[in-house]
């Protein structure tokens, strides 16, 4: 059973953000396409973090997203991980009624997991970020509050540059707008949702991670308990609203 939290008193609707590199870094990494108008020649320019390949038919963009294997810093189990490709077939989720002329729906968040040991990247198939009016996702994820006797059944890896211990601060949590051109690599530790495929068709996904079996080692979940008077929630705009800015 999901270790369970209580939803915060302010703020519970959260406003979706367009996913961009720079509003996520603080939770891992964005991986799309950073010049989709600039076709692969011999004669084009390349840009700086790229190289050409293929005899000069593709650019190669090098390192968009770092994979971490932490199993070996400390799981009780010693058990070793491998890296694992899996694929999810993602239905989009039912949303909630919203009063608001320019939010399609709210949806409730519930779950939240981390992988302390492992990043994880979420890579969708088949879809293009013309087609957001019917198929988009959210990307949901918190930082961690300090360590307490709540999450002390946890274990995390050793190293200190990593979130460790602590469960997710409900104050400051995110959610963005990710369209199909848009992959996204969770960081080691991060809590997140998991995936909200939202629109008209479900969205296939190829997840990279590593893992070593052991269930509490692989993934840690809390359950976001519903007050009587408010549940926290992320406002998804329309689809029109996706291309740009726009407020509740």
């Amino acid at each position: 059973m999901p270790l369970k939290i209580q939803t915060p008193q302010r703020h519970p609707i959260l406003e979706a953000q367009l996913l961009n590199h720079e509003l996520f870094s603080e939770f891992g990494t964005v991986i799309e396409n950073p010049a989709p108008s600039l076709v692969p020649a011999q004669s084009c320019e390349v840009p700086p973090n790229a190289v050409q390949a293929n005899q000069g038919s593709a650019l190669k963009y090098v390192d968009v997203t770092l994979m971490k294997d932490l199993y070996a810093s400390g799981t009780p189990s010693k058990q070793p991980a491998k890296a694992v490709m899996n694929m999810f077939v993602c239905a989009p989720r039912a949303l909630v009624a919203s009063p608001s002329a320019c939010v399609e729906g709210l949806f409730p968040i519930e779950i939240l997991e981390r992988h302390p040991y492992t990043t994880q990247t979420f890579i969708p198939l088949g879809i293009s970020e013309s087609e957001a009016n019917q198929s988009r996702y959210l990307v949901i994820v918190a930082p961690s509050l300090s360590p307490s006797p709540a999450d002390q059944a946890f274990p995390v890896p050793t190293s200190s540059d990593l979130p460790g211990r602590g469960l997710p601060d409900l104050t400051r949590i995110k959610a963005f707008i990710a369209n199909g051109s848009q992959a996204v690599t969770y960081g080691a530790g991060t809590w997140h949702a998991p995936m909200v495929a939202i629109g008209k068709k479900p969205v296939d996904f190829v997840v990279v991670q590593f893992a070593n079996g052991i269930g509490i080692e692989d993934c840690q979940e809390v359950e976001i308990e519903k007050r009587q008077d408010a549940q926290l929630a992320v406002a998804v705009p329309e689809a029109r609203h996706t291309q740009g800015s726009w407020k509740l």
